[in-house]
């Protein structure tokens, strides 16, 4: 990712954060991990949120954080290198 522009390196974690949320339900760890989901849902509401602002260093923090709570899970869960982003 060297040499994107702020803007759409930020883009670019929304959309890798939409994609691994999207896994981790099909996954069925939502039931298993309502409050992981909570948390990453919330800081990529955050995240959508600075983007939008045009605030791209939070927004890039943020959704990388919420990336962080599923990439966990998935660790945990033996599942992280069937669903590499």
């Amino acid at each position: 990712m060297a040499g994107l522009e702020p803007k759409e390196r930020a883009k670019k974690d929304l959309d890798k954060l939409a994609k691994i949320i999207a896994i981790f339900r099909s996954l069925g760890l939502d039931n298993k991990y309502p409050k992981v989901l909570e948390y990453a849902e919330n800081y990529g509401k955050d995240a959508k949120h600075f983007f939008d602002k045009g605030d791209y260093f939070s927004s890039f923090g943020a959704a990388n954080y919420a990336y962080g709570y599923i990439d966990a899970v998935l660790l945990i869960e033996g599942k992280k290198d069937e669903h590499v982003l």
